[in-house]
C-alpha cells in the first residue's frame, strides 16, 4: 500500500485526515521496521515538532481499527505495528539485538495445516512469532 493508498483507506473508512495523521502516515509508509509510538514519534518529531506522543498515541490506535495497521508484541515491553498486508508472512525476533525478520515459507503453513488437521481442526489462522539468536555473527 503506498501512502496515496493509506490515505484513500482512511478516506473509505471515514478518517479524518488532519496534517498530523498524514504526517504519522507518511512515517509509517517508509518505515522498513515495526515501530513502536516512541519510534514514530521519534521520526515524525525530527520534521514536525508539534506532534505529541498522545497525538501518535491516538493515531496509531485509531489506524488499527480502522484495519489499516497490526499491533504486534514481540515479548519487548512495546506495542509494535506494521501495515496490514493483504500476503500474510510470519516473524523472528533476533533476541540480542531486537531485529525482526519477516518471512514466508510455504512448507512451514503445509506443516501447521498438517498438525492442525492431525489434531482434527481445520485451520482458519495462526501467528507465528520465531524467538531466536544467531548462530554466528551475520556482519
Amino acid at each position: 500500500m503506498t501512502a496515496g493508498a493509506l490515505e484513500q483507506a482512511c478516506r473509505e473508512r471515514g478518517i479524518r485526515l488532519s496534517t498530523q495523521r498524514r504526517i504519522i502516515l507518511e512515517a509509517l509508509e517508509t518505515a522498513h521496521d515495526h515501530p513502536c509510538a516512541y519510534d514514530v514519534h521519534q521520526r515524525v518529531a525530527l520534521r514536525h515538532r508539534k506532534i505529541s506522543v498522545a497525538t501518535v498515541y491516538r493515531a496509531l490506535n485509531g489506524f488499527t481499527q480502522a484495519g489499516l495497521l497490526v499491533r504486534r508484541d514481540f515479548g519487548d515491553g512495546k506495542a509494535r505495528y506494521e501495515r496490514a498486508q493483504a500476503k500474510r508472512h510470519d516473524h523472528l525476533v533476533d533476541v540480542r539485538s531486537g531485529r525482526v525478520v519477516e518471512f514466508d515459507d510455504a512448507e512451514l503453513k503445509v506443516l501447521i495445516t498438517r498438525v492442525a488437521a492431525g489434531l482434527g481442526y481445520r485451520l482458519v489462522d495462526y501467528r507465528l512469532e520465531l524467538f531466536a539468536e544467531p548462530e554466528r555473527d551475520l556482519d
